[in-house]
């Protein structure tokens, strides 16, 4: 039986580049954001010969148009969603945590996509990532954590379509907690683990459904994958405070060309 899904958001979505490919790389950012890093995820893509799919918040006609006219060797296709930010902001961002994970079950159910590596918009490819045959859902799985925010890394999950169940499961318990938390009370006062188990949504929601999950594959496997200091076959930009450092910016500049 087909789930159906009441969504809080993701209302006002329209695809603008249809994809062609059926095998992509899927993250979600806005216009700042995608300047100041998701550009990166892209270029580091077209680089190691990766498709992309990227679904904007709020974009303009006119970086939309930019974005298209980047001159690229891979397939990009692109999606948008216009989202009334003017609400509370731990909320907004809970959504924005998860909004890449919507998208992606709408690419499946309209049949545009057979697999996805749903990714955070801040990470950079060193080489182009192979999945092991077989594996038809791989998760970045930490166990030997207390709480839900750190048993699951929400940089890279790989999803076919035989398992897109998993992402409704998470958009379903996600749409679950948007009624049950005061986003009101959440506060920067309050402890890390706690606070962030409160709304950093994604991998709270990934970690939940993942208990009910016997099959997996489990990408931590996969040897020097994942890492914070560009040794890995996927940089992360994510902690250590280096989207705050000139030397990080300006590495990323030199590697891709940019002025």
């Amino acid at each position: 039986m087909k789930k159906i899904i009441v969504n809080m958001f993701f209302k006002n979505i329209n695809i603008v580049k249809s994809p062609q490919s059926r095998n992509k790389v899927i993250f979600q950012c806005d216009e700042q954001f995608f300047n100041n890093w998701g550009i990166y995820n892209l270029l580091s893509c077209n680089d190691v010969g990766q498709d992309v799919h990227i679904h904007f918040i709020n974009p303009s006609t006119k970086f939309l148009s930019t974005v298209e006219e980047i001159k690229l060797d891979i397939e990009l296709s692109i999606s948008k969603e216009i989202l009334n930010t003017d609400i509370n902001y731990f909320k907004l961002k809970s959504y924005y945590f998860v909004s890449r994970y919507f998208i992606s079950n709408m690419l499946f159910d309209l049949g545009l996509i057979d697999t996805a590596a749903i990714t955070d918009a801040d990470i950079v490819f060193n080489e182009k990532i192979y999945i092991p045959n077989l594996v038809t859902l791989g998760v970045l799985h930490y166990p030997q954590h207390d709480n839900l925010w750190k048993q699951t890394g929400a940089n890279y999950l790989f999803v076919t379509k035989e398992r897109v169940n998993f992402l409704k499961n998470i958009i379903t318990e996600y749409n679950r907690r948007l009624l049950i938390t005061d986003f009101e009370s959440i506060n920067i006062d309050m402890d890390k683990i706690f606070r962030s188990n409160l709304y950093a949504l994604d991998q709270v929601c990934m970690s939940h459904v993942l208990k009910n999950e016997k099959e997996f594959f489990n990408l931590t496997n996969i040897d020097n994958f994942i890492t914070k200091n560009n040794t890995g076959k996927i940089w992360t930009l994510t902690g250590g405070r280096q989207k705050q450092r000139d030397d990080i910016q300006q590495k990323l500049k030199n590697r891709f060309n940019i002025t």
